[in-house]
């Protein structure tokens, strides 16, 4: 009897079906601008085993909008539902929205597969979030709306001598580095420009995104190089740097300033004796003096102790000549055959 009830609680055991539930939320502030990240967060729940392992749902269509390529650490859940344990893995991904009105995300399937129960699918409603510019926007192809921001300066100068003084030819370097939470890097605009009648030589913007922990993402870093290169003497000075931002955080215009620098410089240097003296390479005449001594001293040397050398020519050359020459063996050469 223990035997068959131990074998219907296994046959119960093994007909039940873990159930899941998939939901998906759009975590925003209330007062979102254009360009201010938001997220989408997807969360799987289910209270058995996820085999295979919960996917980001794709594609998932935004309208007056885009999801970000960057991902973020999956979190690891539970709960307690009556007597049940569920476990949930949650998925996340930041949205940006184009422009003023509503941020839409559509209605969609998601679908997820299992090799024990069997795909469970989800219909999972549409999400809509307002949003609308602040006042005062005054270029919007310029706005920039971040929680924290910070800007700092170096200057880089290259000199053809180090003589502490600038030229005609040598360059002045300004970096700029910008530091900003809650910012994607496509969004901060071009923060140095050129000067009225200097050269200049922009190089490429190099950004990365700042973490911690677990690879949470905290902020960004961007840095902006211009070169100047100035083309004839005088004063070049480069301009305070202004940027004008959005604070998210306190929902007001903020205002970051560089303090600009001037540089004199003079006439190129003089070219025509330096171009002479590195075309000619000078001779080195100690290393030349000291191989013409140690020639002569051989000689000299050689010339006194020319007999000498003379003997111990002749040696070795007899000492060649025993050593290869033919060696008689009387008796052993058969002298009874003819050679025909």
């Amino acid at each position: 009897m223990k035997k068959i009830l131990l074998w219907l609680l296994l046959c119960l055991a093994g007909c039940a079906q873990a159930a899941t539930e998939i939901t998906r939320e759009l975590v925003a502030p209330d007062q979102l601008v254009p360009g201010q990240p938001a997220r989408v967060v997807v969360t799987w729940w289910t209270d058995g085993w996820f085999n295979p392992p919960p996917q980001w749902p794709a594609p998932m269509p935004v309208e007056n909008g885009m999801l970000l390529t960057e991902t973020e650490p999956n979190q690891l859940l539970s709960r307690r539902r009556g007597n049940t344990t569920w476990s949930g893995v949650r998925m996340s991904r930041q949205v940006v929205a184009f422009d003023g009105g509503n941020l839409v995300l559509p209605a969609i399937s998601i679908t997820q597969p299992s090799l024990q129960e069997g795909p469970t699918t989800a219909a999972l409603p549409a999400l809509t979030q307002p949003v609308h510019w602040p006042a005062g926007v005054e270029q919007p192809d310029r706005f920039l709306p971040a929680s924290q921001l910070a800007l700092q300066q170096h200057w880089q100068l290259y000199r053809a001598t180090e003589d502490g003084e600038l030229h005609v030819g040598d360059v002045v370097e300004r970096q700029v580095t910008l530091r900003a939470q809650g910012i994607i890097p496509a969004q901060v605009p071009p923060l140095l420009f050129a000067v009225a009648g200097t050269d200049t030589q922009r190089l490429a913007p190099q950004s990365r995104v700042l973490t911690q922990g677990r690879g949470d993402v905290t902020g960004i870093e961007y840095v902006e190089r211009l070169r100047y290169q100035p083309q004839q003497s005088g004063s070049l000075t480069a301009p305070d740097v202004v940027l004008r931002w959005w604070d998210t955080a306190t929902q007001r215009w903020q205002e970051a300033r560089l303090p600009g620098k001037t540089w004199d410089f003079s006439p190129a240097r003089a070219a025509g004796a330096e171009t002479a003296l590195r075309a000619g390479v000078p001779l080195p005449w100690g290393m030349l003096a000291a191989w013409l001594a140690v020639i002569l001293a051989g000689a000299l040397a050689a010339w006194k102790g020319r007999l000498l050398l003379i003997r111990l020519g002749k040696a070795l050359g007899y000492r060649w000549q025993a050593f290869w020459g033919e060696v008689p063996l009387p008796g052993k050469i058969p002298s009874h055959r003819r050679i025909k």
